[in-house]
């Protein structure tokens, strides 16, 4: 080759890795979706939610002849619902698992909103539910659910405008859940009340106590579990979401595993296991419904990160027991599998540690995809965390351990799914 062709091929390479390297910092400084709006901010920013500014009501809009108070029910046609939520005979809808939430946008000159609380609102003070409301993206409230009914100002002003809400739950469901009765708006508008419109992805999150977002608040690594310090907008699963402008929903307990739960003995402990209740909306008795897979919006990613807890009853007798957790999440993976046929799965673990039992997983991926021919699945290793970045209650991941969980499988999605700007697939 001659000197001159070997400038220009160096040219060349050091244009396409510029190139490479400004279409990777355009992803995660803009999001997956949209390349300016919303221009997504560091995972360490205040308390803004990232959505999108809500459109003003269309000059057409139908409209009354005069100023009306509605209350508009928590419902699909009211409200974008997230995660898995129950309506009640009592039309209360229910944001059951974590991060379940309701998002709609508000035009009017009055605007309240209306929670319930059920049994778990009047028990022990350290397990009661924990929500958030935001209002154009800003956090309004973030309280333990205290009372059966509670009125929440949205606004009030002397001239319409037009807001976006968000009511998230920010607790697990074994600890219940925050109900959305109504918005009360005082409007001159005959539709003041519109669902938040959906992402173009949605992912799915099953996992145990690191996806809860265990102690994800606290100080201390010696503090103990309060749903106080229970956030799930803390967790790698709503960041790596976020990052992706992606709808999501969640399916995580804490202590829960694939064959056994967290067990301080050795003993197996079968009833906390995920796979008894991924079917259910919950394990309260009040929420022990079967969820509607056949209506609810399909996953176009499912992330399953369990096996931490099944670690505590593999570990005395590992190599007895290891074909017992093979089969089991194997077994897993196809009840997964059925009830989302077109999903890419991820299967990972590790941040607490654990690593065999990693290896295991890795063994049935392989004999799953083997058996069924499926190839939309793969497994990584999550980073074991470090003293350095902290840890949450019990041990758990810090804040700083979430992120870069969420960033790791951020990129994860991304290289394996091929996605574009636009959050389409190729």
């Amino acid at each position: 080759m001659r000197k001159r062709d070997v400038a220009v091929a160096t040219v060349t390479a050091v244009l396409v890795l510029a190139i490479g390297g400004l279409i990777c910092w355009v992803l995660y400084t803009h999001g997956i979706k949209g390349l300016s709006k919303p221009i997504m901010q560091t995972l360490t920013g205040n308390n803004s939610q990232y959505a999108e500014e809500p459109a003003t009501m269309p000059e057409d809009a139908p409209k009354w002849d005069s100023e009306q108070t509605e209350s508009y029910p928590a419902i699909a046609a009211h409200m974008k619902l997230q995660g898995r939520t129950m309506r009640d005979e009592d039309q209360i809808t229910w944001l059951v698992q974590s991060g379940s939430a309701a998002e709609f946008t508000v035009t009017g000159t009055k605007a309240v909103l209306t929670l319930a609380g059920d049994g778990t609102a009047l028990g022990k003070e350290n397990h009661k539910p924990r929500y958030a409301v935001y209002l154009d993206d800003q956090l309004l409230t973030d309280a333990l659910m205290r009372t059966k009914e509670l009125e929440i100002p949205l606004f009030e002003s002397n001239q319409p405008r037009t807001a976006s809400v968000k009511v998230i739950q920010l607790s697990e469901a074994g600890y219940g859940a925050v109900g959305v009765k109504h918005v009360t708006v005082t409007s001159i508008y005959q539709e003041p009340v519109q669902p938040i419109p959906a992402k173009d992805l949605r992912i799915e999150f099953i996992g145990d106590s690191i996806t809860c977002g265990y102690g994800v608040e606290t100080k201390s690594e010696k503090d103990s579990f309060t749903t106080g310090t229970e956030n799930f907008t803390k967790t790698y699963a709503y960041l790596t979401a976020r990052m992706l402008n992606a709808d999501y929903s969640a399916v995580c307990y804490s202590g829960y595993g694939i064959v056994s739960g967290w067990t301080g003995d050795g003993q197996k402990k079968p009833d906390s296991i995920l796979p008894k209740y991924y079917n259910l909306i919950g394990i309260l008795p009040k929420y022990k419904k079967q969820w509607d897979f056949e209506h609810a919006e399909q996953n176009d990613v499912v992330v399953i990160n369990l096996g931490t807890n099944d670690y505590s009853y593999l570990s005395p007798s590992f190599s007895s027991r290891s074909k017992e957790f093979i089969k089991g999440y194997a077994d897993f993976l196809k009840q997964v599998r059925q009830k989302n046929p077109n999903a890419y799965i991820f299967c990972t673990m590790g941040t607490m540690g654990g690593e065999s039992v990693y290896g295991l997983i890795e063994q049935a991926v392989g004999e799953y995809s083997a058996a069924t021919g499926d190839t939309r699945i793969k497994s990584y290793a999550s980073p074991v965390q470090t003293q350095e970045d902290g840890y949450g209650a019990d041990y758990h991941p810090s804040v700083k351990t979430q992120q870069d969980s969420a960033q790791l499988l951020t990129e994860e999605i991304c290289n394996t799914l091929d996605i574009q700007p636009g959050g389409s697939f190729q």
